[in-house]
């Protein structure tokens, strides 16, 4: 029986989140802009729920949010190499990145392991990777370090850690540093409550994926075919995409259609990545055997 996180998702809602943000640390930091201005920045992109997450240090944004757009609370841990700890309101700095995401855990937080490939392929050695229990995920596509150096996708870690049955989430984030940052990568989420509690449901059950401008239309199995549609989030008479299935095996197919389709066999598990005419891309969560 195969795991797809996008069926039956009823009761809910999509929306836009972005966990890796910095702001209101002053000028000469990464989070030189306000706090507000940031904000104001992806409200009006129509991001539902954002983290101002520091380095080493707790931003207190709590009293900021509002109906549309859920402010989460947070910290980036940056004693090498980086982490994200979403849902504390403290820095676990002093801590080992085990212990940290431990206690992140323990205060019933997510974390995700920062931009993978930053300076170099394997900022996050995976020796390092092999040893770490507890974590959420790792971001595949941080937009951010495509201004500064490495690669800001990191898809070869994550199927590197999926081939060997570690069922981690992929994420996208912008790691926001200047306002050109915002709205870059994202992570589509079906939320079915309101809050961090919604967040966190949906990164467990892995009703979300990770976009550059692309939305998912639809991810069904019948018959023990896969059959997914992408679409932009806006009108337009554009239909056909690129499709690529991923396997523990390596890439399976590509095709260029308006609705894809794979025929499941012994594969531990499949995840798509699409890609539109513009370079927009879109990353489903892995569908496990």
């Amino acid at each position: 029986m195969r795991i797809n996180p996008y069926e039956n998702l009823s009761g809910g809602r999509w929306i836009k989140a972005n966990f890796h943000t910095h702001a209101g640390t002053g000028p000469g930091t990464c989070g030189s802009n306000s706090v507000p201005a940031t904000l104001d920045v992806y409200r009006q992109l129509g991001f539902g729920a954002l983290c101002i997450s520091n380095h080493d240090l707790y931003t207190d944004t709590s009293a900021l949010g509002d109906e549309k757009m859920f402010l989460l609370q947070g910290v980036e841990y940056s004693p090498y190499p980086h982490l994200l700890t979403l849902g504390v309101q403290e820095s676990f700095h002093a801590l080992t990145h085990q212990e940290a995401i431990r206690e992140t855990n323990k205060r019933g937080g997510l974390a995700i392991l920062c931009h993978p490939n930053w300076t170099k392929k394997e900022y996050w050695p995976w020796t390092q990777l092999d040893a770490l229990e507890g974590y959420a995920g790792i971001e595949i596509i941080n937009m951010l370090i495509y201004r500064l150096s490495g690669s800001g996708l990191a898809t070869d870690t994550w199927d590197y850690l999926l081939r060997q049955g570690k069922n981690v989430r992929g994420f996208g984030n912008d790691d926001f540093h200047i306002l050109s940052d915002a709205g870059r990568s994202w992570n589509e989420m079906y939320v079915r409550e309101p809050g961090f509690e919604g967040i966190k449901r949906a990164v467990e059950d892995g009703a979300f994926v990770v976009s550059t401008g692309l939305s998912l239309d639809f991810c069904v199995i019948k018959n023990g075919v896969l059959r997914v549609k992408a679409k932009f989030p806006t009108s337009t008479y554009v239909k056909d995409f690129t499709y690529r299935f991923i396997t523990d095996k390596g890439l399976a197919k590509t095709r260029r259609c308006e609705t894809a389709t794979f025929r499941l066999g012994d594969e531990k598990y499949v995840r798509v990545e699409v890609i539109a005419e513009n370079g927009a891309m879109l990353f489903t969560q892995p569908i496990w055997a």
